[in-house]
């Protein structure tokens, strides 16, 4: 599949992705780095901090994996098994990388003498590396894969919208700043077009091995 009839395909993930993008700019240009991080996190409830103490996991790397393993074997949807893996490989090895050169420091760092009042007991803040968001970038692939393969366009804006709820949980529980919540989710877009662009005639030779026997 070419980058153009990706981009037709998918015009309403593409299009919530670019309001997304924008509006996490204009805070960015807007807001000095603390400054945005209090702007987002001016409200802490206990539902809120149970919930996003769990829902966090959706971007994590186990959950990822378990994902593609369950559409690949359970659902019988090699293909997009095989794309959902691959995302989250490619967007982890990216994530990664950057994370090694680019030292930055987490909130729990940035703000130890600011008085930020929200830290939130029994979760582990990390010092260092914060820059980009791993979780982010593999729910934002694993959101941008699916989106790409599921016939009815309108649910592609719950993969998104469930994607940027685990960008904002990496927020909302001080492990990142805005900007690396925006690195991530652009990593995880990338990815995403990346396995789809170079992938799809891959895999699916890959799954179809009688059709090329009969070629």
């Amino acid at each position: 599949m070419t980058l153009t009839s990706l981009f037709k395909k998918n015009r309403l993930f593409f299009f919530g992705f670019l309001v997304f993008f924008f509006a996490s700019v204009s805070v960015l240009l807007t807001l000095s780095k603390a400054g945005a991080f209090y702007l987002l996190n001016a409200y802490h409830s206990n539902f809120l901090t149970i919930f996003f103490t769990w829902y966090t996991y959706a971007g994590d790397g186990f959950f990822c994996v378990a994902v593609s393993i369950w559409l690949f074997a359970f659902e019988k949807k090699r293909f997009l098994g095989l794309m959902a893996l691959s995302g989250y490989v490619i967007s982890g090895i990216i994530a990664q990388v950057l994370k090694y050169y680019v030292i930055e420091a987490r909130p729990a760092v940035y703000l130890k003498d600011s008085g930020y009042s929200y830290f939130i007991d029994d979760i582990t803040l990390h010092n260092l590396h914060a820059f980009p968001s791993g979780h982010t970038a593999s729910a934002f692939a694993l959101a941008a894969i699916l989106s790409f393969a599921v016939k009815n366009k309108n649910y592609s804006l719950l993969f998104l919208a469930a994607a940027i709820l685990v960008g904002y949980s990496r927020i909302y529980l001080a492990q990142h700043f805005i900007d690396d919540v925006l690195a991530g989710a652009v990593i995880g877009l990338f990815s995403a077009i990346i396995c789809w662009i170079f992938f799809e005639k891959l895999f699916n030779r890959l799954l179809q091995p009688k059709k090329i026997l009969q070629e």
